[in-house]
């Protein structure tokens, strides 16, 4: 697409060559005299209207606006409302938007939240914080248009344990089960991110924080800033990066900065160079009257967001348990995790390789690094695989991007035996490691074989 613009702007005007080549080397005394002409139209220019119309439909909206700039004959297609409609509906999966309201068209309502709408295309965002600051926990939120507003905003995502009664385990009577009726929401009353149109100035840089209308009556003011993506051969185990490497994702960068991300390294230099998997938001606390040069800010800090790869959630004929799920961890509350299902041949990340070093030697004591065994196909494909727990949200003792457990195999080698005992009946126990350790994830924590998992 960018060569097509760059050969369609060099044949927009040319210099007209004299036809005596002689004629065109100027005396010493007289200045030279260059005419510039136009140049004949461009092979798109002379296309038929439809031909044009059905070649822009394949452009991304940069590419669009790159190239409606370069004729005015390009430029008149722009007028067409289906071409900003498609790009507004492109970036709203989920919802169905009928009209461009508040805006007055819908190249007015596309442009007003541009360049954020890849934050509602890819939906489900997790933070490397919380909302008070907590290194531990982080939050799931949930991005959406609101069509009534005009405005994008991000909800977190709440769930809190609901009603659930307790009974002795009849396989082991020492083991109280309790039953889990988790009641998960959207928490609206306090947006986390909220973008309306208008927000920021026609003269947009990708470089620019952006001011959010959140957290005003607690004093609490908010920017969110786009992202680049951190150059893969430059990253190291020594970084911290956000989304942790055990966590698939398309771009990583960094999570942590002395300055607070102020640098002009941790921004986009172009919109061209924004990533679209990861953002950042600035919050701080302010007194003495919101946005007065009086006021003091205090408690300033900065959350990393990132996305994954929407098949990495979405679950499938052949991986069906793989999604984002809650986990009830008693005092703890509830929690979001993330579940990977890939083959057990070839496990998608080593374990070991995402635990500190106390709990790389704990692992290694109780664990049997064994290659696991080659898994004969079954009739009922949902029973094959290995089963990774990933941590979206976290707690003072395992926090947010860490295992929680892993199930090796769930398939015929992996599996303990059939329950038949109430509630657990017709359910299959199959091998997997649990992960623990001390409050503030310290001594390393525990990887403990033989845990029992469920699955039905």
């Amino acid at each position: 697409m960018d060569t097509l613009v760059r050969i369609f702007r060099s044949r927009k005007m040319a210099i007209q060559d004299p036809p005596d080549r002689s004629a065109a080397l100027p005396h010493m005394d007289s200045p030279m005299a260059v005419t510039m002409v136009h140049a004949k139209p461009s092979p798109l220019e002379v296309l038929p209207p439809e031909i044009i119309y059905e070649i822009l439909t394949f452009l991304p909206p940069l590419s669009f606006a790159a190239l409606i700039r370069t004729s005015k004959l390009l430029r008149a297609h722009a007028v067409d409302k289906s071409f900003w409609r498609r790009f507004v509906r492109d970036n709203v999966p989920c919802q169905r938007v009928v009209d461009h309201y508040p805006a007055q068209s819908w190249k007015e309502l596309y442009s007003s939240l541009h360049p954020y709408w890849f934050l509602v295309k890819k939906k489900i965002w997790f933070s490397d914080k919380a909302h008070s600051g907590s290194t531990m926990t982080g939050n799931l939120v949930v991005m959406r248009y609101d069509s009534k507003r005009g405005c994008i905003e991000g909800l977190r995502l709440v769930a809190k344990h609901g009603l659930h009664s307790f009974a002795p385990w009849v396989w082991r009577p020492d083991v109280i089960i309790h039953t889990f009726n988790p009641e998960v929401g959207l928490l609206k009353e306090d947006p986390l991110v909220q973008i309306d149109m208008g927000c920021y100035g026609q003269h947009y840089s990708a470089r620019e924080e952006v001011m959010m209308n959140t957290g005003h009556e607690r004093g609490v003011r908010s920017m969110i800033s786009l992202c680049h993506g951190l150059n893969p051969e430059l990253q190291s185990d020594a970084m911290a990066l956000w989304p942790p490497r055990i966590i698939p994702a398309e771009e990583r960068v960094r999570n942590e900065s002395r300055h607070l991300f102020r640098g002009e390294g941790h921004r986009p230099s172009s919109l061209s160079d924004a990533s679209e998997n990861t953002f950042r938001i600035r919050k701080w606390v302010e007194f003495g009257g919101m946005g007065s040069p009086l006021g003091r800010h205090i408690g300033e800090d900065v959350m990393t967001f990132s996305t994954c790869p929407k098949d990495c959630y979405t679950p499938s004929r052949e991986r069906p348990w793989q999604g984002i799920w809650v986990g009830d961890y008693s005092g703890h509350g509830c929690e979001f995790l993330l579940l990977i299902q890939c083959a057990v041949q070839r496990p998608r990340v080593d374990p070991l390789s995402s635990f500190q070093s106390p709990l790389r030697h704990h692992y290694e004591l109780d664990a049997d690094l064994s290659p696991p065994l080659p898994v004969e196909e079954g009739e009922d494909g949902s029973y094959e695989g290995r089963l990774e727990a990933i941590k979206l949200t976290g707690d003072p003792n395992v926090p947010r991007g860490e295992f929680t457990w892993v199930a090796e195999d769930i398939g015929a080698a992996g599996l303990l035996r059939v329950a038949e005992e109430k509630p657990f009946q017709g359910a299959r126990i199959v091998r997997s490691l649990g992960h623990s350790a001390a409050r503030g994830f310290r001594n390393g924590g525990t990887l403990t074989r033989n845990a029992n998992w469920d699955f039905r």
